[in-house]
């Protein structure tokens, strides 16, 4: 079961992401926030990986992520990756900060966790913020998502360890 480490979004910004998934699952674009059954966030992910204990990787970054601080999280533009997955997303500045807290992340787990995804691996990381998978027209997405004011600048309002898929099985880091 694949593991994800998470920034979830200040209260704000989580409420605008959500205003998002709402209006894509009103023209049945099915978002995170639409998936019955799931307790998915709007969230920055830090990593992702297949196999490893959540509540040791929750202890290894618990004092790392308290003293990095929280880098801003712009989330400017619409993007999509054209994979199987075919994902539609809001794209996150990828500013020094939330960079370097990537790198710090990731030294700090890979020995202790298994099959990191070559998404998140350090210098591969496109930061971003889901919008959807399995988009099979783009163009609705960039309707719906034109509609909204971007960017949403937004602050981590914690971070979390989280099994995936559903956004299930949260462990509290910070």
């Amino acid at each position: 079961m694949p593991f994800a480490v998470e920034l979830l979004l200040d209260e704000r910004s989580d409420r605008r992401v959500r205003q998002i998934w709402a209006a894509l699952d009103e023209q049945g674009i099915t978002s995170p926030g639409g998936i019955p059954g799931s307790d998915y966030r709007p969230h920055v992910s830090l990593t992702v990986f297949e196999d490893g204990d959540p509540g040791q990787v929750a202890e290894v970054l618990r004092p790392l992520l308290r003293t990095a601080g929280w880098p801003p999280l712009t989330l400017a533009s619409l993007g999509f990756f054209l994979t199987a997955e075919a994902v539609a997303f809001l794209g996150v500045v990828p500013t020094a900060r939330l960079v370097s807290l990537h790198h710090i992340v990731h030294e700090a787990i890979e020995r202790i966790v298994d099959g990191i995804n070559p998404y998140y691996h350090p210098d591969a990381l496109v930061p971003h913020c889901t919008l959807a998978t399995g988009v099979p027209d783009q163009a609705r997405v960039t309707g719906v998502v034109s509609r909204s004011r971007l960017p949403v600048a937004a602050v981590a309002a914690s971070a979390h360890v989280i099994g995936d898929p559903g956004g299930l099985g949260r462990t509290r880091i910070c």
